[in-house]
């Protein structure tokens, strides 16, 4: 290369990646009339540009030259195949893929260079080739022999990204903007891969890409898609603008429109943007999938169906359509042919991590157990299933009953509940990915996904809450056919977890006051936005708690008949503010009152108590904090202090006082737990069960998961022989962790005082399942209880268990015979010779 196609070289490839295309086109045409120019480059170059901005037929032109004139050329083909089908030239593209073929087949030494090498590593994933093969044949030996080319480790980077690979993706990423700074790809490909773990990198990466290239439209299209996620169609349409100004024939642009217009219920609209879509690459199977997939993310599970069956029309084997297919399927309900295709996709890419782990999946849960009564069809490990699987069927009538007939929905039925044991397994059912940290449920409509007890770690969430806030998820997505925005639903279910238990919800707390009185309050017109890519763990939290103020604010103000008519609304397609408009407040004028209340809410909230955290010294004594508190005695810090200070100098009586001011200024929501923990200590110390008990009882009215207070109420009441409250804190417990003995053991004690046979069976049913130190005993009991509820043969069973742990057992022989006799009394002689017969044997 001459050194003036050197100098225009490299402008030209900066003016690409700055996105000036038409600038790089100029200087691209200038270096190939060089007759002396030997490099293909410029000839890719030219084509990528045209490419960008929508001049395919010009990008075709170019081809031909180039392969005129570089007659052997991978790199400039491998464009081609691409440039043929944006021209709806199909069968060019295949035979240009075959010409691929047979020069690497024939010559592959003359390919040997780096970039020969990653064009030829991108055709074989093109043609589906194993990518572990593609690797190991080709980029890692590129790799190891050019450490230092930005390029490979983007190639490689992608690679790792196209097969979920994320951490593996951002390292390579990473390294190729370390040597290259100024690959606006490198950032958006760092993006990328930190989409789902880390926001704020995600988001820099995002912005740096955009920085080098404010036109680059691999970062503008993610955009898009992050707005359509966060419900924001407007701005999504107005990006999607920018994009088609810059290449007015980008099929995604076009794709994500009709995406927006199918949300938005307009279908007219939506049929001509996949028109558009299609009009350059008319077989083009993405284009169908990417609207299929945003759909789907909207829970629109049975259009998102549609659309990917369509893309498998287009190309039977396009991977990504059909793994969107199994999660869509399996999402559904439609678990048959769910399964079988993501066994197609596993046979077809064995090294596809989600086929993988989906098919992985499928056989743990062949193992579980399956409990199908009332509609539902719940799925548990067999250990779980036998000791509160019951409890779990309980609950689930109880919320089918109340929240149906509350918003008139008749489920299609059955609805699927998977409790998974293993944190991971649950991901991968509900993500298809490991990760999904902080979630511990969720519903797709008729499939509900919830973690265990077991798979929450040693911070236990009540999961009771948990699935009646998950079937509220079922019961509003049903009414709306899956077309209600992400705010309405998260805070309906919110919003009835609070009704049904004052403990289970979210209330208001110093933290959220003061997020909220700072810029994290978020109007309803964007809350949806508020749950994806979250700040932190708490501004998630957060989310959720606004979204349940919101829908409580507009039963208050607007009444219950008004949010049931927007749901009716929302299933006919009616666009959510349309409906709010109609029944509730035109969005913006909700937006203000929404945000005005929420500020009241705020401000009214402890009012007469100081929230502030002021500066300490790192371990104050009680000299100190008696000062402080006596400078301040308002201040929630310093009283919570104070009275710490004061138990742990086992003033329990002064620490009492002082607490007993703190609740005076602060309500009584999961901020005053600290306090009243404290408190029912102190009256634990004082020997003052009866107030220790009050004040257990006070906390348990606003803490759902608290097992040790939990536990010290059953010991209390057990000891006093309050049975009735002894069955309704065993269940609370029962509620909390379910696998461990204790709360069986209360339940199954009360039940018997109570002649409560129904509960005492389902105690006993549990507790012989979990290694009873006495199991004949346990067992007996059982066979007892079932007795007196006429379950003859269970109780029979039962009754022969306890025989065989014990043998001479002489209440367990003659409640067999009152089994097999029951209408024969049995005389003592003949209990005798019974027994003596049994210990024989």
């Amino acid at each position: 290369m001459t050194s003036l196609s050197v100098c225009f070289g490299q402008a030209s490839w900066e003016f690409y990646r700055s996105g000036k295309y038409e600038d790089s086109i100029a200087l691209a045409e200038q270096a190939t009339s060089d007759a002396f120019n030997s490099d293909e480059s410029w000839v890719v170059l030219k084509a990528k540009s045209e490419l960008a901005i929508g001049r395919f037929t010009e990008a075709a032109k170019t081809i031909e030259s180039g392969l005129d004139r570089y007659t052997t050329s991978i790199r400039i083909r491998l464009i081609a195949v691409q440039v043929a089908k944006l021209n709806n030239r199909p069968d060019s593209a295949r035979e240009i893929s075959d010409e691929i073929d047979e020069l690497w087949r024939r010559s592959s030494w003359r390919y040997k260079g780096p970039q020969n090498q990653i064009a030829i590593a991108a055709h074989k994933l093109n043609q589906g080739v194993d990518a572990k093969q593609v690797l190991s044949e080709f980029l890692t030996p590129v790799q190891k022999n050019n450490p230092q080319l930005a390029a490979i480790h983007l190639a490689i980077g992608n690679l790792a990204k196209q097969k979920h690979d994320d951490p593996f993706a951002a390292e390579s990423f990473a390294r190729a903007v370390e040597l290259d700074p100024k690959d606006p790809d490198a950032y958006f490909g760092l993006a990328t891969a930190f989409l789902s773990s880390n926001s704020e990198r995600a988001t820099a990466g995002l912005q740096s890409a955009l920085d080098l290239n404010p036109r680059h439209q691999p970062s503008l299209l993610l955009q898009i898609d992050q707005s359509i996620s966060r419900e924001n169609y407007e701005q999504a349409n107005q990006q999607i603008e920018a994009v088609l100004e810059i290449n007015p024939h980008n099929a995604d642009a076009w794709a994500y429109r009709a995406a927006v217009a199918n949300l938005q219920n307009k279908p007219k609209l939506e049929g001509e943007y996949r028109d558009q879509a299609l009009k350059h690459g008319s077989g083009n199977p993405n284009v169908d999938y990417l609207i299929g997939k945003k759909l789907s993310q909207k829970y629109r599970f049975t259009e998102s169906l549609k659309y990917q069956r369509r893309s498998l029309v287009y190309d039977p084997k396009f991977l990504p359509a059909k793994m969107q297919l199994a999660h869509d399927l399996l999402r559904a309900g439609n678990e048959l042919e769910g399964w079988k295709v993501a066994d197609e996709v596993f046979a077809a890419d064995p090294y596809s991590v989600v086929a993988f782990n989906l098919v992985t999946l499928r056989d743990n849960i062949a193992k579980f157990e399956t409990i199908e009564s009332d509609g539902f069809v719940i799925r548990m490990s067999r250990a779980e299933s036998a000791i509160y699987g019951q409890h779990v069927l309980e609950l689930l009538r109880d919320a089918k009953r109340t929240l149906t007939e509350k918003y008139d929905v008749e489920l299609q039925t059955p609805i699927f509940i998977e409790i998974f044991p293993k944190q991971s397994d649950f991901a991968i059912r509900t993500f298809g990915l490991p990760g999904g940290a902080g979630f511990l449920g969720v519903c797709f409509g008729r499939v509900v996904t919830m973690n265990s007890p077991a798979a929450q770690g040693a911070t236990l969430t009540n999961w009771k809450s948990v699935l009646w806030h998950e079937f509220c998820h079922v019961v509003t997505l049903q009414k709306t056919k899956n077309r209600m925005p992400r705010w309405l639903s998260e805070g309906i279910s919110v919003y009835e977890e609070g009704l049904k238990n004052s403990a289970w919800g979210q209330t208001m707390n110093p933290r959220y006051r003061k997020m909220l009185l700072g810029d994290d309050l978020t109007p309803i017109s964007k809350l949806s936005g508020a749950f994806l890519s979250p700040k932190s763990p708490a501004h998630l939290d957060l989310a959720y708690f606004e979204s349940s103020l919101a829908v409580k604010y507009m039963i208050d103000e607007y009444g219950m008949e008004a949010l049931q008519n927007v749901l009716k609304e929302l299933a006919f397609g009616v666009p959510i503010n349309d409906s709010l408009r109609r029944h509730i407040a035109p969005l913006n004028e909700l937006d203000h009152k929404f945000t005005t209340h929420v500020r009241e809410l705020c401000t009214s909230f402890a009012s007469d108590a100081d929230l502030t955290t002021p500066e300490i010294s790192p371990q104050p004594e009680l000299k100190e904090w008696e000062a402080l508190a006596a400078a301040e005695p308002s201040n929630r810090f310093h009283l919570l202090g104070l009275a710490t200070a004061q138990t742990e100098a086992s003033d329990w009586s002064a620490s009492n006082k002082t607490l007993e001011k703190l609740l005076a200024i602060y309500p009584m929501t999961d901020g005053a737990e600290p306090a009243l923990q404290l408190m029912a200590k102190n009256f634990r110390e004082l020997k003052q069960t009866d107030r220790e008990l009050e004040t257990l009882e006070s906390l348990m009215k606003i803490s759902s998961s608290d097992v040790a207070a939990c536990s010290r109420i059953l010991n209390i009441v057990s000891q006093a022989e309050d049975w009735k409250k002894t069955r309704e804190y065993a269940k609370l417990l029962l509620g909390i962790n379910p696998l461990i003995k204790s709360p069986h053991r209360y339940l199954a004690m009360a039940s018997e005082k109570l002649e409560d046979d129904a509960n005492l069976v389902q105690a006993l049913t549990s507790l012989v399942t979990m290694e009873p130190l006495d199991p004949a005993e346990e067992h007996y009991r059982l066979a007892a209880a079932l007795h007196r509820q006429g379950q003859l043969e269970s109780a029979k069973r039962q009754t022969l268990i306890a025989l065989e742990f014990a043998p001479r057992f002489q209440k367990a022989h003659q409640l067999l015979l009152d089994i097999v006799k029951p209408d024969q009394p049995t005389t003592d002689t003949e209990k005798i010779s019974d027994d003596a017969k049994a210990g024989d044997q």
